[in-house]
């Protein structure tokens, strides 16, 4: 089946980078992918990220950026 048929069914991951200030546990940024399913985000970091992976997602990769900002990116 071709990829860019009409009234077919899109699958793939979504994906969720969730930044974080790991000192304050607080949520700094959030980007996301076009259609990727979100819920509000919360000041703090780690109920943010428990939203998250209570609707599904899972974390992919963690890293550390050079602001001292975390990283988390989350897959569904």
């Amino acid at each position: 089946m071709s990829r860019n048929q009409i009234g077919t069914s899109w699958s793939g991951t979504h994906v969720i980078l969730l930044q974080c200030s790991p000192f304050l546990n607080k949520t700094t940024s959030l980007y996301k992918s076009l259609h990727a399913p979100t819920e509000p985000i919360h000041s703090s970091c780690s109920e943010t990220l428990s939203i998250y992976l209570s609707i599904g997602y899972s974390i992919a990769y963690v890293h550390s950026l050079i602001d001292g900002t975390v990283q988390y990116v989350l897959t569904k």
